[in-house]
């Protein structure tokens, strides 16, 4: 087969495992958290345009083909233009009341759904001119732990709360346009209970990590009734610190890392890479060496994102494919159509960002020369990479 052909194949074949063109719905791209867009991401890359806005402590910005929209500011969020310019600004009544951004997710027919973190946990539901639609509220509870969507606006979400005794307990649920359609509740007394970011597929199956100050952890399937496809049970002391480390593929083989947990005499757990068939089998375990931050998937490819260490890359087998060794500033990053991945991050205080091939090769390094501390979650939609700044400035990256 000519090598021309044999490329298209492979950007092909990797679109299918990725999210829609031109929209990032939420952190991840889309419900199964892949962090992969359909796009090839910049080659020779360029800084477009910097806006500054009036907030800050961004989290994970979502775009779709109307603009981008940046929470920030502990209950406040921000539109605009894919050229960077302000289109409105939404405060709601607990804004400025914590330095933990609103989650944001992009919901069929223009529809917004913003929910902000503790101490003061609220939901809302804006139209795309940045106006609260009137209703009962769109989460019957607010979602700690930031909720998944498949393309049908199906839902999921979790909720932690704290009890009178001190523990804490973990409702998980799905809803669709405002509906609640089930939920699980995880209380027992004196016990606490913990979730994962949920992973929405877009045949509406959804995946949960539970964790427990118990001895056994597990990993949750369910059917778009709330029903238990499967379940598996982990040891804690061995699987814990899930948090964003979870993704799938819309087969549902389910990818997900664990914390490296030690003390200082003894290493309890290294770090650890899981795949877990679609029928709920573990088909391997990989040592990572390091807590997982991020998992990039894409058919055929797994990378790891490894606490500011190094890059693993892995085949749908669990054989090791390659490892990058980051320099420590790189905080996050994103894949594109062709395997190729994009850091960023903070470095002697400037934003930059890095360019890594599939096959574990530099592509290129940017400084963008605009002064941080720290940049929220990337986004890379329409062949544009977006980040914001813990100062207020919305970034806008590409060729």
């Amino acid at each position: 087969m000519p090598k021309s052909r044999l490329a298209v194949l492979l950007v092909l074949v990797l679109l299918s495992g990725c999210t829609q063109t031109g929209v990032w719905r939420g952190y991840g791209g889309d419900g199964s958290r892949c962090l992969c867009s359909p796009q090839p991401g910049p080659t020779r890359p360029r800084l477009l345009w910097v806006t500054e806005i009036e907030g800050a402590d961004p989290g994970a910005l979502v775009l779709d083909e109307g603009g981008i929209y940046l929470p920030h500011s502990g209950g406040s969020v921000t539109k605009l233009d894919l050229h960077g310019r302000v289109l409105w600004r939404f405060d709601s009544w607990v804004s400025g009341e914590s330095s933990l951004p609103p989650h944001l997710l992009l919901l069929p027919r223009g529809k917004i759904l913003v929910s902000t973190q503790a101490p003061r946990e609220e939901t809302f539901l804006l139209n795309n001119s940045g106006e609260i639609i009137p209703g009962s509220p769109w989460l019957p509870w607010p979602a700690a732990v930031s909720p998944a969507a498949a393309g049908s606006g199906y839902t999921v979400a979790c909720h932690q709360r704290i009890e009178e005794d001190g523990s804490v307990s973990l409702r998980i649920f799905g809803e669709k346009e405002g509906e609640v359609l089930w939920r699980w509740d995880y209380r027992d007394e004196g016990s606490s209970y913990y979730g994962s970011n949920p992973v929405v597929l877009e045949d509406e199956r959804a995946f949960v990590f539970v964790e427990t100050d118990g001895e056994t952890n597990l990993l949750l399937a369910l059917d778009s009734q709330g029903g238990r496809l499967w379940e598996l049970e982990f040891p804690a002391v061995q699987a814990q610190g899930v948090g964003q480390a979870l993704a799938a593929s819309q087969k549902g083989m389910v990818i997900f890392g664990t914390a490296r947990r030690e003390d200082i005499s003894r290493v309890y757990s290294p770090g650890w890479l899981y795949g877990v068939s679609e029928q709920g089998e573990v088909l391997w375990q990989v040592k990572a060496g390091q807590r997982v931050e991020q998992i990039f998937t894409a058919p055929g490819l797994v990378v790891a994102n490894l606490l500011r260490t190094k890059l693993l890359a892995l085949n749908l087998e669990g054989e090791e494919l390659w490892q990058y060794p980051l320099a420590g500033w790189e905080s996050n990053g994103v894949m594109d159509s062709r395997g190729r991945i994009f850091l960023a991050g903070v470095r002697e205080g400037s934003v930059w960002l890095r360019g890594v091939d599939a096959k574990g090769r530099d592509l290129w390094e940017l400084d963008t020369k605009q002064e941080a501390d720290s940049v929220s979650f990337l986004a890379l939609a329409g062949g544009v990479l977006y980040l914001a700044t813990d100062g207020g400035k919305v970034l806008a990256i590409s060729d």
